[in-house]
């Protein structure tokens, strides 16, 4: 328990590891946007204390298109597949954020060249980071404004404050919210491979992505594991204790990387030992 008041709650299932990094996403964004911002998990809910509400957070990530960055390091050439992200959080220079965790540099040959930094780098094929992005605030965008065209009506704030439930039909998207996962095997083949649309929520993937630029958790043999906390934080001290980097009795979970035909995602989450939140 805390005396700390929040302004903002979501509803979240900690064994969706997607939604557990949009919740780290959401406090970075929130921070950027009001600095001072803190957040933690009450049992089933992320609180946020900040001065800016949901949906203005929100529409800070609809508000320009990222920057495709073409290097990385400054001169060393980056495939489009990776390249690394700048996102604008206020129309102008003066708050950016440079997303490149799913790239790294290495050597090869005795020549330096820039890959994919597993087990980040889930998406494959004819899908590029700045394309899914892209697609993802499109779909957001309707969410929270509506689309004349189709006729979908914006998001009430009632529904918002259900932000992880919010789902659109996607075609492309970074592989981070596992309820969205198909397994190649379960159907015969894999939705992403055909192009095929399968139900996703644009905010869990594009909030999830910026949470884990800060939040890199514990990674060995492709098993991932991240630790919720419960007093209020702010980014820096929040993801040392998301990744077990500061001792706190935050409930530990672990996850996987799946394959999805040529594609991959994340898995459920399992509490470790039986813990819970």
């Amino acid at each position: 328990m805390n005396d700390k008041l929040a302004n903002i709650s979501i509803p979240v299932d900690l064994t969706n590891p997607g939604q557990f990094f949009a919740c780290c996403g959401l406090l970075e964004l929130g921070d950027r946007v009001s600095p001072g911002s803190e957040g933690w998990f009450d049992r089933s809910e992320f609180r946020l204390s900040c001065e800016s509400e949901l949906r203005t957070l929100l529409a800070c990530l609809v508000l320009d298109p990222p920057l495709q960055r073409a290097f990385i390091c400054d001169d060393l050439p980056v495939k489009p597949i990776i390249a690394p992200l700048t996102i604008s959080f206020d129309g102008d220079a003066t708050e950016r954020l440079l997303l490149d965790f799913w790239a790294k540099t290495s050597t090869k040959s005795g020549k330096v060249e820039a890959i994919a930094a597993a087990p980040w780098n889930l998406w494959s094929g004819n899908q590029k980071s700045h394309a899914i992005w892209l697609k993802l605030r499109d779909e957001l965008r309707v969410l929270l404004a509506g689309d004349s065209i189709s006729g979908t009506q914006p998001s009430s704030d009632n529904e918002l404050a259900n932000l992880f439930q919010q789902t659109r039909a996607l075609t492309g998207r970074f592989g981070f919210d596992s309820t969205a996962a198909w397994n190649a095997q379960d159907v015969g083949f894999s939705p992403n491979d055909q192009d095929l649309a399968v139900e996703s929520s644009p905010a869990i993937e594009l909030l999830a992505a910026i949470g884990l630029q800060r939040f890199i958790p514990f990674v060995k043999n492709r098993v991932i594991r991240y630790q919720h906390w419960s007093l209020p934080a702010g980014p820096i001290i929040a993801a040392a204790l998301a990744c077990g980097g500061i001792e706190h009795n935050g409930s530990r979970y672990e996850f996987e990387i799946v394959k999805r035909g040529q594609y991959s995602a994340f898995s459920t989450a399992h509490p470790l030992n039986g813990e819970n939140n």
